[in-house]
């Protein structure tokens, strides 16, 4: 009889104020409903993450990170685009 669970063994991320703070700024920046989105999880996932219940894992902000830059890229076209209008 085998006394270990078939389950498979859950990681736990990273819980840090850092990583906490930083997904709570770029969701603050998108969105919280994008920010969301970008990462594959639930809003209700994405306060977990926030208020320290669950870890934020790298590939959370590495994704987070990137949707940051491409937001930023937008801005930045828009930004041109709108000096162009002027000249």
């Amino acid at each position: 009889m085998a006394t270990c669970s078939l389950k498979r063994e859950q990681v736990a991320f990273p819980i840090a104020v850092i990583r906490m703070m930083g997904l709570d700024t770029a969701a603050g920046l998108l969105g919280k409903s994008k920010l969301a989105d970008e990462l594959c999880i639930t809003v209700r996932a994405l306060n977990f993450k926030i208020s320290g219940d669950r870890g934020a894992s790298d590939a959370n902000l590495t994704d987070a990170a990137a949707a940051l830059e491409a937001r930023g890229e937008r801005l930045l076209d828009h930004a041109r685009k709108l000096r162009e209008a002027i000249q």
